[in-house]
């Protein structure tokens, strides 16, 4: 408590503790790896700020990094549908606690729960990343669970598969689906775009700017329609059109980290790199940063930025994490035969086994 002195007396102030000075002390604890104290200080910023969903969503986070994914879960359940069913986030946390319970029907459809109410989110990648494993490990059980799939669940697992074709590059194969998709659901914007994208990369430019309008009239300043017009406009040598949407991103700030990392992407790809390096990183301390991507892209910025060696560093990283493209520019600039004209960044994200097919 603190004490200070009025007309000769001590007066005592006592010294209230609030939910969010509990809070950051738990955070702290987290990042120091003091879980077992990160808890004990997390329950009790709930206790007393019992209303914050933030608050419970972390300490569900530390009892996973404990391995108490029940109760972990158990929080979850309760933010989302006590507190504030907003929080979609709590779904992509529930799917990764079954998973390590081995619950794996019920961590797909959380994952799917998540990508259905946000298919472009933050998480998005690391779902569909664990719908991957899930499914790896549903053909080892022998597709014992594929039957209890509910229409929505095989919808999204069904863009999910496209997100794979187009990520390998399977253009034609990935436009099929993804019609199939937009006839299934009208409004599913994402599939939309990601059909648009698929069309120009085949060189069927007239048609991918139709749908970008098409969206754009159905769904005015949809972030992703924009994103690719400006790309693909950039791409075509349309420079004045190009510029025009460049500067209307420029603008734009997406609270949501996965629009702010697309939104860096389109930046550093029509070769905004001051800007695309500044928003990358904003980034650097998210989740986002994990990406392979990240580590390529703001590494191409910071090589147009004259940072040589800080794009060294990045290409670096992202070439363990498997970013080809991210190596040969490694290799190249170590052995100094790198061209600065030679260092692009496509905007879009290609496995590099079948970069040929794209």
């Amino acid at each position: 408590m603190d004490v200070s002195i009025e007309s000769g007396k001590k007066k005592i102030i006592p010294f209230i503790q609030s939910g969010d000075y509990f809070f950051r002390r738990g955070v702290i604890a987290f990042r120091k790896n003091h879980l077992s104290r990160a808890v004990k200080l997390l329950e009790r910023a709930v206790k007393l700020t019992e209303q914050e969903p933030v608050f419970h969503i972390q300490l569900a986070a530390v009892l996973s990094e404990l391995g108490h994914y029940e109760r972990s879960n158990d929080i979850l359940e309760s933010v989302v549908q006590n507190l504030d069913p907003g929080h979609s986030e709590c779904h992509f946390f529930m799917a990764n606690n079954y998973a390590y319970l081995g619950l794996f029907e019920k961590a797909e459809h959380c994952a799917i729960a998540y990508l259905s109410d946000q298919p472009d989110g933050e998480f998005a990648k690391d779902a569909h990343d664990l719908l991957d494993l899930l499914r790896f490990e549903k053909e080892e059980e022998g597709d014992e669970w594929e039957n209890e799939l509910t229409p929505t669940d095989q919808f999204l697992l069904e863009h999910e598969k496209a997100c794979q074709l187009l990520e390998e590059g399977q253009l034609k194969e990935a436009i099929v689906l993804l019609e199939k998709l937009m006839d299934e659901e009208p409004s599913y914007w994402t599939a939309y775009n990601q059909y648009a994208q698929a069309l120009f990369r085949l060189g069927n430019v007239e048609k991918a700017f139709e749908v970008c309008e098409h969206i754009l009239e159905e769904d005015q300043g949809n972030l992703f329609a924009l994103c690719n017009m400006a790309l693909f406009y950039k791409k075509q040598g349309q420079q004045q059109q190009a510029e025009s949407l460049i500067q209307a991103l420029s603008a734009v700030h997406p609270m949501d980290r996965a629009h702010r990392f697309k939104v860096a992407q389109v930046l550093c790809a029509v070769g905004a790199y001051e800007q695309a390096y500044d928003r990358l990183k904003e980034l650097e301390w998210t989740s986002i940063s994990s990406d392979p991507e990240w580590h390529f892209c703001i590494g191409v910025a910071a090589y147009h930025l004259g940072q040589e060696e800080i794009a060294l560093r990045y290409w670096k990283k992202a070439a363990t994490l498997g970013v080809q493209q991210a190596a040969d520019y490694y290799a190249m600039s170590i052995v100094d035969i790198l061209q600065k004209e030679d260092v692009t960044y496509e905007g879009w994200h290609v496995k590099q086994k079948s970069r040929q097919n794209s």
